[in-house]
Parts: C-alpha cells; structure tokens; sequence
C-alpha cells in the first residue's frame, strides 16, 4: 500500500507535534507525513525545521480548497474548528495525492515500536479506527464516544471515500465542545462507523493508542526491551492532557494506583517523553523566541478532553 500519515495543529502543540513526527520516524524513515498547519507561526517554524520526508500545508491552503469553511470558522470556538476540519484534511490529500490509505494521527502521540505490524494487520479494510477500551475508572466518559479520534486510517476505495464524505458533511453540520443529541465534537460520530460500514476494522491491539484511560486494564512489564501491553509490544501512547508548565517542566496525568505496572509505565513511558518533551519545548523556544511571545489556550477549560489539534 502507498501510505500516508497526517496531523494537524497550531504552534501551541508545536513541542509535541515534533516530539511525535520524531518518534515515529525513528521506525519509518520514508512513509510521508502531511501537517496541516493551523496557525501561520506553526507554518513558518515547521518550514525552517524541515523535518525529513513532512509536507507542510498551510491552513489557507485548505481553506482555499473548502470555502464552506470560511462561514463555519465564523461560528465555533478555535478547538471546534480544528475538530471540524479531522475529515478534511485526509479528503484534501486523497484529491491532492496518489495515496492508497490514508492515516490520521493525533499530535500528542508518541511511538515505543513501529506501526508498521499495524498497517499491515488492516490488510483490505476501508476504514480503521481504535477503541477508548476505559477501565472502570472512566467508564463514565463512554458518553462521549466509543472510539477515539488519536488514529483512523482510510482506505482508496469507496466504503472508505464513502466514510470519509459521510464525516467531513457530519462535522460540517455540527462539530461543538459539547454533548448534544448523541453528538460530541468530531469523536462521538465514530460510534456508527462499524454498523454503517461492513470493512470497517476495529484496532484490537492493546498497544495502540494506550492512555490514562484504558491503561489499568493490562498488566505492563518490559521484555528483551520492549515494553509489553499484557502480550502486545507497546506501538504508542496517547499522551492526552499532559501539561507544559511555565518553568518548562512536563506534567504527564498519571492515576494514583497501579503497583508494578505503574512503575514500569512511569519508568518507560511518562519519565521518558516528559523529559524529551521538556528537552524539544526548550529547544524549540530558544531558537524561536516567538513561540513563548504567541502562546494561548485554544483548549478545553473543563476536566473533559478530546485529544489533538
């Protein structure tokens, strides 16, 4: 398959969106990633980084392309905007390139083993997208979606180009910071995906897209090096919520139980991309001044999060 990753963010996830595109190419040299850059600033440091084998695409590149978005970006929150434009992206790029499939990944990722077994598990699926799996602590977030935005992979064919249009009108219609009529943001509406579309793939592995969320679940413990989600290699973890303070240090949530497996996730997991985090925002701030100047909070302000952007 002719693959493709992309992401999308703003100069406020800067530090991390590196810190992700550098861990995945530590495994993948050449696969191409397409970002979408959400703020001029983004734009122009990510040009100046030349990042190997990352194509840059200026927001008003994809504004240019959709002009229905000029009215929506009038009428939602910066954060509901960006959740809005999850479909268009991999629609803009299915037009733009020669791709076979597609993946969306969220910024705030962070690679422990290649992706590649992933990819190739998917086989001829149209669409994939990966579960939230909540432990009994978040089992009360199900009201916001069964699976999480952090990866779906799309597939040239017309199921996945079928899901993909179906999406992209869904978000246009409605992509709001709340709960409504069994809708939140752009997550909620994967709940239908798997009755509405026959090739659709569940990503059972449970070392994809471990989180805070979903993590007391398994047993973790390393072998031969490898950090190992009950029997799963670890692909990535989703580093939602993590903080970037203003002295620079990193604070990654981490929930007060688990016994050995929390101490390997703290020593080979958390202390390790907290650091590196810490060590990229710092690098990043020095040789761009204006990064700390442009700061500001395009998040959410309540305890509830959607990963991304």
């Amino acid at each position: 398959m002719n693959d493709i990753y992309c992401s999308y963010f703003d100069h406020n996830y800067l530090s991390r969106a590196v810190v992700m595109i550098k861990s995945l190419r530590r495994f993948d040299a050449k696969t191409p990633i397409c970002i979408l850059a959400l703020s001029d600033l983004c734009a122009e440091i990510l040009q100046d980084l030349a990042l190997p084998n990352v194509e840059i695409i200026p927001l008003a590149v994809l504004e240019q392309a959709y002009p229905e978005l000029a009215a929506i970006k009038l009428t939602r929150k910066p954060i509901e905007y960006y959740f809005t434009l999850t479909p268009f992206l991999p629609h803009y790029l299915f037009s733009w390139t020669a791709a076979d499939r597609i993946t969306y990944i969220d910024a705030d990722l962070y690679f422990f083993t290649s992706p590649e077994s992933v990819l190739h598990s998917l086989g001829e699926a149209s669409i994939a997208i990966t579960p939230h799996r909540f432990s009994l602590e978040f089992r009360d977030k199900i009201v916001y979606g069964r699976f999480n935005v952090a990866w779906i992979t799309y597939r040239r064919c017309a199921e996945g180009l079928d899901c993909l249009n179906a999406y992209k009108a869904d978000c246009t219609a409605w992509c709001y910071d709340r709960l409504e009529d069994g809708r939140f943001g752009d997550q909620k509406y994967l709940d239908v995906w798997p009755d509405r579309y026959p090739s659709l793939k569940i990503i059972e592995h449970k070392g994809v897209n471990l989180a805070i969320w979903n993590v007391h679940n398994y047993i973790l413990r390393m072998k031969d090096g490898i950090l190992m989600v009950d029997d799963d290699p670890l692909i990535f973890y989703h580093f939602a919520s993590t903080t970037l303070r203003s002295d620079g240090t990193v604070h990654v949530p981490v929930l007060p139980r688990g016994g050995r497996s929390k101490t390997v996730l703290i020593e080979h997991v958390v202390n390790p991309y907290a650091y590196t985090l810490a060590e990229e925002h710092r690098s990043l701030q020095q040789r761009f001044p204006a990064l700390a100047a442009a700061k500001n909070d395009v998040r959410y302000t309540h305890s509830v999060q959607k990963t991304g952007a």
